[in-house]
């Protein structure tokens, strides 16, 4: 049994029998692009059989997990990749929501459980000589690091390292949250989403994608960073409104709206109103912030161009996905997205809690 209690949100919202959506396509199309990387298919087959050699799932939760179809999502948001370099992002992409769905669907049910969890999957980060452990999703981690450490710059690898650090802590303290009840307030939230989203993980791996190598003072130039976490929030808070309802149905509140129902007193489809006209001014503000881009050299300013590209092509890339795969609105993805409603779900047993090993 999970030690986490069944939140008060969950408990006493009175939700409607379903919600609609607001086409938030349509208006990040306007200004990010979609592209589809050529290598798609034969890496994706490549990364699906490599992955399943490590036995993570099985059964119906390994037939799930690859109907989610990560392959696509990643040739999407990772659209100007080489082959050998979309290879490993597809890699990363299935430790990553290997790793999520973990937190997320109960199989790390406890603070101690999540605390060994992160401890390992770092410990394969900053040791190269550490022996493969037996955590079977530290271990693909390891494996996709040690050919990115072949080819990937300095800086890129740091950024790396540090956004996954970013990313496994805030993790744990949402589980810490999750033990308290405690919803955080609109603008905790926003932060949290960010550290928590892995999204400069993935930033992080779009760099390493497209062989960039960023000094630091560009990479963390107030106009790239705003571009980056503008991109990052775009896309985050869209998940939320399309993740909500299967997360509400297993207790999640860590949510954008959960977040405004509870603190801005608002209902649920008010709520999503509400994250929506965030998202739209992220958007304003994220072209706000790409004319103000100044020039950082010959040489330089062809790979902030491609870095910008870059993340335009994952934020769009990952929205259009989220209405093809099955992970959030099974398999009625399509009519959801020709409807723009989708039913709200009866709440969801967790994962069995998983026992392992260094």
């Amino acid at each position: 049994m999970s030690q986490f209690p069944q939140p008060r949100l969950v408990i006493s919202a009175t939700l409607p029998s379903q919600v609609s959506l607001p086409d938030i396509p349509a208006y990040t199309s306007q200004v990010f692009a979609l592209k589809l990387n050529p290598h798609h298919l034969p890496a994706a087959q490549e990364s699906y059989e490599w992955f399943d050699s490590f036995g993570i799932h099985t059964g119906t939760k390994r037939q799930r997990f690859f109907d989610y179809d990560f392959g696509l999502m990643s040739a999407l948001c990772f659209a100007d990749a080489d082959f050998m370099h979309l290879r490993t992002a597809i890699d990363l992409v299935l430790w990553l929501f290997s790793f999520d769905d973990m937190i997320d669907r109960g199989a790390l049910n406890s603070i101690q459980a999540m605390k060994h969890a992160v401890d390992v999957t770092m410990r394969v980060l900053r040791d190269p000589s550490a022996p493969q452990p037996k955590f079977k999703v530290a271990a693909v981690l390891q494996s996709c690091f040690k050919r990115m450490r072949q080819d990937g710059s300095a800086a890129t690898l740091r950024r790396f390292v540090e956004s996954t650090d970013q990313y496994t802590q805030r993790s744990f303290q949402q589980q810490v949250n999750k033990s308290t009840e405690r919803i955080p307030t609109v603008e905790e939230y926003i932060q949290h989403r960010r550290e928590a989203s892995a999204m400069m993980t993935a930033l992080a791996v779009v760099e390493y994608t497209l062989g960039l190598d960023l000094p630091d003072d560009v990479a963390r130039h107030p106009v790239v960073m705003e571009l980056a976490l503008a991109g990052s929030d775009i896309l985050n808070w869209a998940n939320d409104i399309y993740s909500f309802p299967i997360e509400f149905a297993r207790g999640d509140v860590h949510n954008f709206v959960c977040v405004a129902m509870e603190h801005n007193n608002l209902a649920v489809e008010d709520a999503i109103e509400y994250v929506d006209r965030r998202i739209r001014q992220r958007v304003d503000e994220y072209v706000a912030a790409k004319g103000k881009l100044p020039s950082f050299g010959p040489g330089l300013d062809e790979q902030v161009a491609r870095y910008i590209q870059g993340i335009e092509y994952f934020v769009q890339g990952f929205i259009d996905w989220s209405f093809i795969t099955p992970r959030y609105f099974g398999d009625e993805a399509k009519k959801v997205k020709e409807t723009g409603i989708v039913k709200l779900v009866a709440p969801i047993a967790l994962d069995a809690p998983v026992r392992f090993e260094a």
